[in-house]
């Protein structure tokens, strides 16, 4: 009777401990992001938001892949949206819907708004840690912010420049940005390069270092404006230094328009395949970019690190790469090479 008793209480005991096993894989399932249908399906157990506004540039595309690839060694999936994928949305409504949807982290570019500070401190009492890119808000309650060094930044953007300042006399340089990559950062950059350019210009050589920002909200605005300017001869700098991809684009097509190659040195903005051939062909001097693919790593990392530990570092420093002519095939894309 007791064996009796004793192997009904086994079997029982193993019943019990099976079902259990089930019921947490299939909580554990459940709580998995599922994605795509049939062979191509795919589960991650986080889910993470990133917000572009520019989604369909270079920069922004090797940010997301590099974010992606880090993420599934996480066992995340990053999810892309951009307030121009969806008609009348903007960033703030991207941002309300991440947090309708309890998605695990949320990755974006800051725009300083009031409105977007309020959105991020709801995010934080909901439990979604938010990291900024590119652009910080310190006044949020972001967790961390993945971006350049500008002192490093300054720093190549004056070894570039130097240069180019004429022998004698004055050199006219100005920085062409324009109002979705105005930030605090590249202000920083412009004065660390107005620094560094007083104590290492000549005593025969002066400096009139000036700064514009094109109003980009509209279609066409900074095509029409870098026109305006080659029109004009008499508003050309000496020197011109994009601190935009759209710009350095524009600025390259105007070069070729109006004849005005080799009469402005330009610097440009990040690449892309335009640019490296304008590098090549001697149309543009160089171009420096900021490691983008560290930014989409680094952004995860701080996700990651939140997520496990209750806190990450506040600040992860990029670095950046000055392209010239010499190393421009290490930049392009399998097609291109």
């Amino acid at each position: 009777m007791k064996k009796f008793t004793l192997t009904v209480f086994c079997i029982l005991a193993g019943c019990i401990f099976f079902l259990s096993g089930i019921w947490v894989y299939f909580q554990k399932s459940m709580d998995k992001v599922d994605l795509g249908e049939g062979e191509y399906a795919a589960s991650y157990q986080k889910h993470y938001l990133m917000i572009s506004n520019n989604k369909d540039t270079l920069m922004w595309q090797s940010v997301y892949q590099s974010a992606s690839e880090t993420a599934k060694e996480a066992d995340a999936y990053v999810e892309l949206l951009s307030p121009e994928q969806m008609k009348n949305y903007t960033q703030e409504d991207c941002l309300r819907i991440g947090i309708a949807s309890h998605v695990d982290g949320i990755i974006l570019e800051a725009d300083g708004s009031k409105a977007e500070q309020k959105l991020i401190e709801e995010a934080a009492r909901e439990g979604i840690p938010v990291v900024t890119i590119l652009t910080d808000d310190s006044a949020c309650r972001r967790i961390s912010f993945v971006g350049l060094n500008s002192y490093e930044m300054g720093s190549a953007y004056t070894d570039q420049i130097a240069g180019m300042l004429n022998e004698k006399g004055t050199t006219q340089i100005l920085f062409l940005s324009t109002s979705s990559s105005k930030t605090q950062e590249t202000n920083l950059v412009y004065y660390q390069v107005k620094k560094e350019l007083e104590s290492r210009k000549k005593t025969d050589q002066s400096v009139n270092l000036s700064e514009y920002c094109v109003d980009s909200s509209a279609d066409f605005d900074t095509e029409e404006f870098v026109r305006d300017m080659f029109v004009n001869e008499e508003s050309l700098p000496d020197v011109l230094v994009c601190m935009d991809e759209v710009v350095t684009e524009c600025v390259y097509q105007a070069l070729v328009d109006y004849n005005q190659v080799g009469n402005v040195k330009v610097i440009g903005y990040y690449y892309s395949d335009v640019i490296l051939n304008a590098i090549d062909k001697g149309i543009l001097s160089s171009t420096i970019a900021m490691d983008m693919d560290e930014v989409g790593k680094y952004s995860v990392n701080a996700l990651e690190e939140y997520l496990s530990l209750g806190h990450s570092n506040g600040y992860y420093s990029v670095n950046q790469h000055v392209i010239t002519k010499d190393n421009t095939d290490e930049y392009r894309t399998e097609g291109e090479k």
